[in-house]
């Protein structure tokens, strides 16, 4: 698994962090709100990947592999329908621990572990922002349920999140995914269509 640098996760223009809310000012592998897709992945990456669509298709998702990528496991995009720039309304960093449909007990130790020292470097740099913080137990009977540990930034034109996912044995082997943390940054227009018509 590669290894998180944090120094690297959070790259943020030159100025008063004290004073930085802005969502845009936030970057995962040197990319941001509004960037476009091609400045990072050529077109034939961006097509071949594995798409998401929802009942509204106003937006859509991918997933990117690449050796690229360098300090999160995967990259997942949030893009609007056909824009051929592919501008960026949001997009998440995952990091895998252990394998998928293995059941890895300590995965919740290290995904908790690791989504605080995330979390105090955020709370550092974007010390007006609002937060939140929730907990949610695995639901009984539902192979994809998850122990959630979630963290919520909630910053000027959008929001950043961090979430721990981890899996009982039973549900990791009935849905073969990995326990992952992700680390997400949402523009203001792609989450209130996420909340209201994405579903």
């Amino acid at each position: 698994m590669k290894k998180i640098l944090l120094i690297l996760f959070f790259i943020l223009t030159l100025q008063n962090f004290s004073q930085a809310n802005d969502v845009k000012d936030f970057q995962i592998e040197g990319i941001s709100i509004g960037d476009s897709l091609l400045d990072f992945f050529n077109q034939d990456t961006i097509q071949s990947s594995r798409k998401y669509q929802y009942k509204d298709d106003k937006f859509y998702s991918l997933d990117i592999f690449s050796d690229k990528i360098k300090e999160f496991d995967a990259l997942q995009f949030h893009l609007k329908k056909n824009d051929k720039n592919y501008k960026i309304y949001g997009f998440s960093g995952a990091v895998l621990f252990g394998e998928a449909g293995k059941y890895y007990p300590v995965s919740e130790k290290k995904c908790k572990i690791k989504k605080k020292e995330i979390e105090n470097s955020i709370k550092s740099l974007f010390s007006n922002a609002k937060t939140s913080s929730t907990s949610l137990d695995a639901v009984k009977g539902d192979p994809q349920a998850a122990i959630r540990h979630d963290t919520y930034f909630f910053l000027n034109n959008g929001d950043v999140w961090l979430q721990c996912y981890t899996f009982s044995k039973k549900n990791k082997e009935a849905s073969n995914v990995f326990d992952n943390l992700r680390v997400t940054i949402l523009s203001k227009e792609f989450k209130e269509w996420l909340n209201t018509k994405a579903y």
